[in-house]
């Protein structure tokens, strides 16, 4: 039973496997950017796929502020998602888990690397 907040999925062994293998061979440099186990190692690749998925359709428009504004080319309109105490929360959907603020994270993190 997984702990409270989170949940559980299953993989076939050898998916887990590799999965395991890739992020052992790979522990330094994912611990450098803030990936300190093989959870978080997944919920990164997951995370990311999202980002490249949504990719075209979405457009990074701009950032002021707190702000990411994000085009969404399917919706034809300018989202707005604000950065607030630790969480992205998009005004479209009036949420905190939808598709902006997924892609919104991919974009806050890519900023947060630059020099």
């Amino acid at each position: 039973m997984p702990k409270r907040g989170f949940k559980s999925i299953t993989l076939k062994e050898s998916v887990y496997a590799d999965l395991e293998k890739t992020y052992r061979q790979n522990k330094a440099i994912l611990e450098r950017e803030g990936v300190d186990s093989l959870s978080s190692f997944v919920a990164r690749i997951i995370s990311t796929y999202i980002v490249d998925k949504e990719s075209g359709r979405m457009q990074h428009f701009n950032i002021y502020e707190n702000v990411i504004r994000i085009k969404d080319k399917k919706l034809g309109r300018i989202v707005d998602v604000d950065y607030r105490k630790d969480e992205m929360y998009c005004g479209l959907c009036e949420s905190t888990d939808c598709v902006h603020t997924g892609y919104a994270w991919g974009i806050y993190k890519h900023y947060r690397t630059m020099p």
